[in-house]
Parts: structure tokens; sequence; C-alpha cells
């Protein structure tokens, strides 16, 4: 069964309260999407806005590595992506890659 692997690594000021991450998806052996987020920790509308645009991402990773896949709701997408990225957080810039089963 195919997974969407996420490639999650921080990036910039670890001791900030601004969170910076580079995030990478891919299915298979297709072209890899991928994005850099930022946001606040303290601020709940920047997470969710960081969210939507990985989510987006890993939306378009997976529609063009085949069409015929099953397409993971955003909830599953989002949760996945949140769990990928706080597996990174203190990891000192070494990244990290979680699988789901498409």
């Amino acid at each position: 069964m195919p997974e969407l692997s996420c490639t999650v690594r921080r990036v910039g000021d670890y001791e900030s309260r601004t969170e910076e991450y580079e995030i990478s998806y891919s299915v298979e052996d297709a072209k890899p999407r991928g994005l850099r987020i930022k946001y606040q920790a303290a601020r709940a509308y920047e997470i969710n806005a960081a969210l939507d645009a990985a989510v987006e991402t890993a939306r378009v990773a997976v529609s063009e590595a085949h069409s015929g896949l099953a397409r993971p709701t955003y909830e599953a997408l989002s949760q996945f992506t949140w769990r990928a990225i706080q597996s990174a957080k203190y990891e000192g810039g070494k990244a990290r890659t979680s699988r789901l089963e498409l």
C-alpha cells in the first residue's frame, strides 16, 4: 500500500517563540512537494494558517503521485502534519520522517 511521507526539519532560532519548519511530502517515487512554514506558538490562528498551507501541499503531493489513491481527509492530514512537526521540534535541526498509509 502506498504511503505519504512527511519529512520535517526545524530551522531558524530554536530559542525563539517563533517556530519555523521546512516540510516535504512525497508518495513513493513521485516528485516531493515542500514548503516552509513559520508561526508564533502562542497564536493559534498562525498555527492553523500554517497547517492549512501544509495540508494543501500534502494534497497536491498525493494527487500528483497517483490519481487512483484514496484521498485522506483534511483532518487526517492536519493531524498527521502536526504530529510530524512536533516530532521534529526538539531535534536541533535534524530532519524527522513520518509516514501515513494511503
